[in-house]
């Protein structure tokens, strides 16, 4: 029936005046996206919201948290935990920490309430749950153990500190996006300059969840939640990273342009799900702290992200080092510049391959879609260079709008904008590549755009 419409309708428009070009036209423009989104999910509204969007299972597709619940415990391993006037949430925290798990672990409640952490290290078999309406600040600059090199953040699992993995953490919040708790980064200068925050900072650890959060940024400097390497030797040639994690149902306001919610440089069979950024981008996957070690990602399992006003859903770039696969399913931009960005890599002078790297063929990416608009989606200045001409002119340029709040936003003496300086324009493509290496992308027949369409790519390849 379908087949015999459409050629009732060719035949009309042999036959009719110039209007059957407007005839024809419709035609194809109403049976594409048709076709077309019903192959390709788009999930509607805050993507973070946990009674919508279930954060479980934790372990997918060979990764993330696949640790065990700690049972039966005696009653001194369930603790709950409350500020107290004139003493350190951190020093106090911290001892409980210390006691639990030369204990063999133990739970901790944070009752809802008002706290200010920084740099608080989790150790083995310690699970902290956190209740609604809880607010948590970084403590003031120049104080802990961070201080001398700039870096704060609220919660750390490094591993450095007792030279083995840490094992089995999880950090759980309560509540709806409304109500659940948030993490307030601000921005702070050391008397050296600015500072970079992140909210929780990984390094060597295996089996770790992180549930149920909102960070609420200040474009400042730095990814909220980073995976580095941790070189235990101090020798500057080997490296361990983080193993088997779970980060599910976390949302992030007012990142930077050039950062965002979720950074991996390094880490293996890491489930990344449920995330929601605005501004910056949601989930960037790159050996860049990694390429000293020739050390990258591997096995890194992308489910349900949104970019919202942002540069990207998800960035890769592999720089240096070869790494693993990458799969990615349901990533949505709205209002973004981009929803996949991929970018060649390249060799650092930190490098210790001294070759471009790759991710793995095996790498798929599915479900992917941009809902475009005109003038919220943020870019780093340097990137005008991707833009395709048609669409350059909704940048107003030279009359730029900056996101002038944001750490990297600089204007030199001769009123010239810095590499990175965010500045607020259109929309541009669902896709961003010019990777050389392979990798399995969508048919463009797969791929959705929508809201503003005009001049706008599926895929812009370099």
């Amino acid at each position: 029936m379908k087949k015999l419409l459409m050629l009732c309708l060719l035949i009309i428009s042999f036959s009719c005046d110039k209007s059957s070009d407007a005839i024809e036209e419709e035609v194809i423009t109403m049976e594409d996206p048709v076709d077309v989104v019903s192959n390709t999910i788009i999930n509607a509204g805050d993507v973070s919201d946990i009674s919508i969007f279930d954060s479980k299972p934790y372990f997918q597709d060979d990764a993330g948290y696949n640790g065990s619940e700690l049972t039966n415990l005696p009653p001194e391993r369930i603790v709950t935990f409350t500020h107290v006037d004139g003493l350190s949430d951190t020093e106090e925290l911290e001892k409980i920490i210390d006691e639990l798990s030369a204990n063999g672990g133990g739970k901790i409640t944070i009752v809802s309430g008002n706290y200010t952490f920084r740099d608080v290290l989790l150790k083995s078999n310690v699970h902290i749950t956190i209740e609604s309406n809880t607010v948590i600040k970084l403590e003031k600059q120049n104080e802990g153990r961070n201080a001398r090199n700039g870096f704060r953040y609220f919660f750390a699992l490094s591993g450095k500190e007792v030279g083995q993995p840490l094992e089995n953490v999880r950090i759980v919040g309560l509540g709806t996006p409304d109500t659940r708790p948030k993490l307030i980064v601000e921005k702070f200068n050391e008397p050296w300059g600015p500072a970079f925050s992140r909210a929780i900072a990984f390094g060597y650890v295996k089996n770790a969840l992180i549930e149920n959060l909102t960070i609420e940024d200040n474009y400042t400097l730095g990814a909220a939640l980073a995976f580095n390497p941790v070189d235990l030797n101090d020798d500057g040639e080997t490296a361990q990273m983080a193993e088997n994690v779970t980060i599910a149902n976390v949302s992030l306001s007012k990142a930077s342009v050039g950062y965002g919610l979720v950074q991996t440089n390094v880490g293996k069979n890491l489930l990344l799900k449920n995330l929601s950024c605005q501004g910056g981008m949601t989930c960037r996957i790159e050996s860049h702290t990694g390429r000293k070690f020739d050390i990258g990602v591997s096995n890194i399992v992308v489910k349900n992200v949104a970019s919202i006003n942002g540069k990207a859903a998800v960035l890769l770039q592999p720089h240096s080092v070869l790494n693993g696969r990458i799969l990615v399913d349901i990533a949505k931009s709205e209002g973004s510049s981009w929803t996949l960005f991929l970018k060649e890599g390249f060799v650092g002078p930190d490098s210790k391959r001294r070759l471009k790297g790759d991710f793995a063929e095996s790498s798929k990416f599915t479900n992917i879609s941009l809902a475009s608009t005109d003038d919220t989606a943020t870019l780093s200045f340097k990137n005008l260079s991707f833009i395709p001409a048609n669409i350059k002119p909704l940048y107003n340029a030279p009359n730029y709008v900056f996101i002038t709040d944001d750490a990297n936003h600089k204007i030199d003496a001769d009123g010239k904008p810095g590499r990175e300086s965010p500045i607020v324009g259109p929309s541009i493509a669902v896709v961003y590549n010019d990777a050389t290496y392979p990798l399995n992308l969508p048919s463009e027949n797969d791929l959705i755009v929508s809201g503003e369409t005009e001049n706008r790519l599926k895929l812009l390849k370099r």
